[in-house]
């Protein structure tokens, strides 16, 4: 009996899995790919492996019932972003084959959890072990951000080559978080979807007990991604979150909701700091001035080989910090072991070169290079790698590297999928439905404003999750469908 219920709901506990090990487990390297510090990962394994296995099912079957449009439209994507690959390599020559085939790949890879999610549950109470799963390993993440800014826990990045390699590093006073990701924008990213989906089950939840726990870790969420200081990602967080108390008529919680995150903002030294940079706001008044104490102050690794002091003068207040180089060697781990804690992957430097520095890169590189690819090749692009691995903004990122047609497949999907959600909202459905609809709703917001600034559709584990996330509305409004909702 119990073998016959791992075997029906196999894909289904697979799910469940995935939520909880993909945010849980930091990105350790696994394998290396040459040419480039992209490493072959655990989840990469696993998410292979059940891909294999529900081929298999459906070779056996023969059969996919699901709805054929949206097949379509992730077919034509996949068949523009093959030939976008194909003319690099041969026509363009531009490419690295085996770059090029590893992107298209991993972009195989994250959407075919849309279709394992989709196909992993028959009805809507199963769901609640992927929220249970969701929120252990979101809770994990949580603590483990504290960890790395309060007690000095070991960090993984992939912030450049050398640490993506497998250097375990160790948070100066300065630096942002990472968490169990690779990277602050990353953790920021992930936090965008979670808290529109905290909120709406907020209003599922009816005990008081469960709701004031809800409501706890939202505002654990919430201090997180001030920690992580990422713009793009407050402010997407601030649209995803109102569009769920818009959408959940709950349109009297937005004001508060405002006051209290705006606030926190403000009060913020890092993200009220940046802001203020950017558009150009003295916000001293609000944040106030921090005393740096002597012990606080950490060595920084830089590129100079033997200890060299230099002076470098701090915003505000006025404080000096001495940045000594460290006789430090970086260590390569080839599995993960973390065994030595070094100095954090981002350097100290004031707030107002930062901004300047962070916008500059975008603004006079990383953008201008995609829209060159762009006009290279309007309607395939340059192909996937031929702009390198960043450009902090996926929507130029796809022009660049799939053309027209490639940004226009891969927003059809969004677009139908967005649709979707509006006709299944303004039906007569239940409350619970509704409320969860809402929340990926203002989650996937989120996701898009995010991907103005950040390539959130290349991040293994925001693409992942992003992913089920879309396959499980899809079964829910289909559900709904086959109960007579109309």
């Amino acid at each position: 009996m119990l073998l016959k219920s791992i075997k029906e709901k196999f894909f289904y506990w697979c799910i469940v899995f995935l939520l909880f090990f993909i945010p849980a487990y930091p990105k350790f390297p696994l394998i290396a790919v040459p040419q480039t510090h992209v490493s072959i990962r655990v989840e990469d394994f696993l998410v292979a492996f059940v891909l294999g296995l529900f081929l298999l099912k459906i070779f056996r079957e023969k059969r996919l019932e699901i709805d054929k449009q949206i097949l379509r439209l992730i077919f034509i994507y996949f068949a523009v972003g093959f030939l976008s690959v194909l003319n690099g390599i041969f026509i363009a020559k531009n490419i690295v084959p085996h770059l090029a085939f590893l992107h298209f790949l991993r972009r195989v890879e994250y959407i075919s959890l849309f279709f394992i999610a989709y196909f992993s549950f028959k009805n809507f109470r199963q769901i609640k072990a992927f929220g249970i799963s969701i929120a252990v390993a979101l809770l994990i993440v949580i603590v483990y951000g504290l960890g790395q800014k309060f007690f000095g826990w070991p960090v993984v990045s992939t912030m450049n080559e050398d640490f993506a390699r497998g250097l375990v590093l160790k948070l100066t006073w300065w630096a942002r978080i990472n968490s169990t990701f690779a990277g602050h924008y990353d953790l920021a990213a992930y936090m965008v979807m979670m808290l529109p989906l905290i909120i709406a089950t907020s209003f599922l939840v009816k005990k008081l007990f469960w709701k004031i726990l809800v409501i706890i870790l939202e505002v654990f969420c919430y201090y997180i991604l001030i920690l992580t200081a990422s713009r793009v990602s407050f402010f997407a967080f601030l649209c995803g979150s109102c569009l769920v108390f818009l959408l959940a008529n709950k349109k009297i919680l937005i004001i508060p909701f405002l006051i209290f995150s705006l606030l926190g903002m403000f009060f913020s030294e890092d993200l009220g700091q940046r802001y203020a940079a950017t558009f150009k706001i003295n916000l001293n008044f609000l944040s106030g001035k921090v005393k740096v104490k002597q012990e606080q102050i950490a060595a920084v690794l830089t590129v100079t080989p033997t200890p060299t002091p230099v002076i470098e003068k701090s915003p505000t207040p006025t404080v000096y910090i001495s940045k000594v180089s460290p006789k430090l060697s970086p260590t390569i781990f080839p599995s993960p072991t973390p065994v030595l804690a070094t100095p954090s992957a981002e350097p100290y430097e004031p707030v107002q070169l930062a901004v300047s520095r962070s916008t500059d890169i975008r603004l006079k590189k990383e953008w201008p290079r995609a829209i060159n690819a762009f006009l290279k090749n309007p309607i395939l692009g340059t192909g996937y790698s031929s702009i390198t691995l960043a450009t902090d903004n996926d929507y130029l990122r796809m022009l660049g590297e799939t053309g027209i047609l490639g940004f226009l497949s891969f927003l059809a999907i969004i677009f139908w999928l967005f649709l979707k959600m509006i006709d299944f909202l303004r039906k007569k459905v239940d409350f619970e439905s509704k409320i969860l609809i809402t929340g990926i709703m203002g989650a996937l917001v989120g996701y898009l404003l995010n991907a103005l600034f950040i390539d959130v559709f290349e991040a293994s584990k925001l693409a992942f999750f992003f992913w089920i996330m879309m396959g499980v509305v899809l079964k829910v409004i289909d559900i709904n469908k086959e109960r007579g909702v109309n």
